[in-house]
């Protein structure tokens, strides 16, 4: 998300030189984030372990963010070649398309946890063309899972309405004062916090595919290119959307 949207596959100046491969001279690392996600024991004050009904300890999802230097391996380096041809367009052909779907167990389980929390919005999942979160009801409202070209779709679009239902302010208070008119600064950041988000939880449910990612990089493109296209959006979205996971998580 911070490469300028170039594609091709990058790597670390180690990684490279592990794998054979050499930076061409003169050319310049480009700065991005990676995130470790660790299952860590929840502690009390005297950090002894906290157990639930059962005597079994409990443990909660958290979000490390790490800066790292990488070098682009199509247009930066010698001695290696990328592992796709991202010359060439990802199309979903028609078979793809499915009318009757298989929900994902792992996927189902982090929204039914979410919404049968006790501070937890209203979903209604219904014929639709429209997905969306209404602050007003707090309610949130995607179509039915058979209208997506593909179940990846339908739940990377629920993950981004439920990102958005946490910005309540019983929960992560991320609203602002400022009006949030369609478009506008903050329109485009609460955008990009709930793309995010969507990601990262398709990626914890193993969702994440070539065709989504290369989705989801365009549509943080689109709001992006609004905030005039500055990284530290994506550092500031990306660390508000770690906060809105762990709260759907760890609901």
């Amino acid at each position: 998300m911070l490469l300028d949207f170039e594609a091709g596959e990058y790597a670390t100046f180690a990684q490279i030189k592990k794998d054979g491969g050499q930076v061409i001279k003169g050319e310049k690392s480009h700065v991005v984030c990676g995130w470790i996600v660790e299952d860590k024991k929840v502690l009390d004050k005297n950090g002894k372990a906290v157990l639930d009904d059962d005597g079994e300890e409990i443990y909660k999802k958290t979000f490390a963010l790490r800066y790292y230097r990488v070098f682009n391996i199509l247009t930066q380096v010698t001695g290696l070649k990328p592992k796709h041809d991202w010359t060439q367009p990802v199309e979903v052909k028609p078979e793809e398309i499915q009318n009757e779907v298989e929900l994902i167990e792992s996927a189902e389980a982090i929204v039914k946890k979410y919404i049968e929390s006790a501070d937890a919005p209203k979903l209604e999942i219904k014929p639709s063309n429209e997905a969306y979160y209404m602050l007003a009801r707090d309610l949130v409202v995607v179509p039915k899972p058979e209208q997506f070209i593909g179940i990846n779709e339908y739940y990377g679009t629920l993950f981004h309405e439920l990102t958005h239902s946490t910005g309540k302010e019983t929960r992560c208070n991320r609203k602002s004062d400022k009006k949030a008119a369609f478009g506008n600064e903050e329109y485009s950041k609460e955008e990009l916090v709930a793309e995010i988000g969507s990601c990262f939880l398709s990626s914890t449910c193993g969702l994440s595919s070539e065709t989504t990612l290369r989705n989801n990089v365009a549509y943080l493109q689109s709001w992006l290119s609004v905030l005039k296209d500055d990284p530290k959006m994506i550092v500031y979205a990306s660390i508000q959307a770690e906060k809105a996971c762990e709260y759907i998580l760890n609901a």
